[in-house]
């Protein structure tokens, strides 16, 4: 039985919705109810239901501070929430957790009843994924499905159909049950910040999208299959083509549905493109292709719509702009000037507008062009290049990917800066360590600026600017620490202190030492030895 915790500080909402629903026909049970948010987490950890039914706003502390509570439990958990119209702005803060459904207030019997059975689904597969083990492939039930995916993944690594016509051979290696007509390659692309996003909301989301796809594509294809990778999800279509314009219509009302879930996908959006249709499964990597190139026509064209590849001539080669700016950019990290640097990309940014014809494609090539020769010049961290990749092609507009450029070169001459900063530092680290192993002996300022590769002069500067006190007066601190520690731990006569610490003159050190402490080593000894 699937578990049901119900939290509401109003006892007459709880048996309401105690009184709306059959659980057990439903498979479900109410495993208790809470009134207050306290008391919601206590029962959390206590029941661990599989589902939670909460209120957006509750005493002691309200929904969205008990669901945080939930998800740091690390457990399987649903989440339904409850508000009413004045509550609808802030119960948006909730969708960020990854909650499941969202009910207005008064609760109608259908609404619950649709929210549950759809939090049941999820609870199902869940269940399901944990038993099989498959993490890689959620949405796959058993090995044949698996089998299915493996065609997409693979199509990149030229597919083999084995012996015999293309149809008949894909639908028995494969699974699928492939008729003639047209293929062709649907993908759905979530666009979100990766400075902050939340991966449950983000699989939530979409999941929602595979949902929309498979309710709308089941009447109209012949055989379809939906794979999730990362952020996309891809959809390989076979119709028949007299179908052709219905498939068409089809994809758009899926577009405009995802788009209507605005609040569900709360601060993501998202970019759909169709491939080109083929007509036999060898050229679906055609198809794939033209739909992965349509995506990036999201920063000029928007997201949330219907792309296409653009039909054009030839590529347009654009390496006479990326040289150009590549040295821009260059001389701008070589002075670890970020003004420079800024200026640079806004002028990129107005060049590439007065260009005829340029694609999304290519503002996108190009951005990640410059962002990789730059990283590479700067650091060269591999880590970091990905990252620059990924989030350029999640970039929905053109000011976001401009954007994306600036940030990465200013990052790169702060880093720059640091770096010379701590170069800076390390002859001084290397002059003081020299002195620490070396105070006793009579050691000299020009002795310590030459073996750092200083002249003297520069070297007492540097060395004044980042300790604050001269050489001479870093020798004495040195000295005294070392007699006080010597004053305090051993029976040393003060004359032999005195040679230990790098002195041959009693009276010299003495009065080194009254200077430094304001008593002479004796009365010091007399106090804390």
């Amino acid at each position: 039985m699937i578990k049901v915790l119900i939290a509401d500080d109003e006892k007459k909402i709880c048996r309401l919705i105690e009184m709306l629903c059959d659980w057990r026909s439903m498979g479900m049970e109410i495993v208790g109810f809470a009134h207050n948010g306290p008391e919601a987490i206590e029962m959390l950890d206590k029941c661990r239901p599989d589902i939670l039914i909460i209120d957006i706003r509750m005493p002691g502390c309200d929904g969205i501070e008990v669901i945080k509570n939930a998800r740091q439990m690390n457990f399987h958990l649903e989440i339904i929430i409850i508000s009413g119209y004045a509550d609808f702005a802030y119960a948006k803060a909730a969708i960020v957790h990854g909650v499941s459904g969202y009910l207005l207030k008064p609760i109608k019997r259908v609404e619950l009843e649709e929210a549950l059975e759809q939090t049941k689904r999820s609870i199902e597969k869940e269940r399901k994924r944990q038993e099989v083990g498959k993490k890689l492939y959620e949405y796959i039930e058993d090995e044949n499905l698996k089998k299915r995916s493996d065609l997409i993944f693979a199509l990149p690594m030229s597919v083999s159909y084995g012996v015999g016509s293309e149809i008949e051979s894909i639908n028995k290696q494969y699974y699928y049950h492939f008729e003639e007509g047209y293929f062709q390659f649907f993908i759905l692309q979530l666009h979100y910040s990766m400075k902050k996003y939340d991966k449950k909301a983000m699989q939530k989301t979409i999941d929602g999208l595979e949902r929309t796809v498979c309710a709308e594509l089941s009447d109209i294809c012949t055989d379809y299959e939906i794979c999730i990778e990362n952020n996309k999800c891809y959809v390989l279509c076979n119709y028949k083509e007299k179908k052709e314009r219905e498939f068409r219509k089809t994809i758009r009302v899926i577009i405009s549905k995802l788009s209507a879930k605005r609040f569900e996908m709360w601060k993501m959006t998202f970019s759909a493109a169709l491939g080109k249709k083929v007509k036999t499964p060898v050229e679906l990597w055609d198809s794939f292709e033209d739909a992965q190139e349509g995506l990036k026509e999201a920063v000029l064209e928007g997201c949330e719509k219907l792309l296409e590849a653009p039909e054009f001539e030839g590529e347009k080669d654009w390496s006479i702009v990326i040289d150009q700016y590549n040295n821009k950019f260059s001389k701008a990290i070589d002075l670890c000037d970020s003004h420079l640097a800024v200026e640079s990309v806004d002028c990129l940014k107005e060049t590439l507008a007065k260009e005829k014809d340029i694609l999304g494609k290519d503002y996108i090539n190009i951005i990640v062009s410059l962002g990789m020769h730059a990283l590479t010049k700067g650091s060269n961290d591999n880590e970091e290049i990905s990252r620059f990749t990924e989030r350029s092609e999640l970039s929905q507009n053109l000011n976001e990917l401009f954007e994306i450029l600036t940030e990465c070169l200013v990052r790169i001459i702060e880093k720059n800066l640091q770096m010379q900063k701590e170069d800076g530092r390390r002859p001084i680290r290397i002059a003081k360590r020299y002195m620490q192993n070396h105070y006793i002996e009579g050691i000299s300022q020009e002795e310590v600026a030459g073996m750092v590769g200083f002249s003297t002069g520069y070297f007492s500067g540097l060395f004044k600017k980042q300790m604050g006190i001269g050489f001479s007066e870093y020798l004495i601190q040195l000295r005294m620490e070392k007699a006080k520690e010597l004053l305090k731990s051993s029976n040393e006569t003060i004359k032999n202190i005195c040679n230990q610490v790098g002195y041959s003159d009693v009276k010299h050190f003495t009065a080194l030492f009254k200077k430094y402490t304001g008593i002479k080593p004796g009365e010091f000894r007399k106090l804390y030895g």
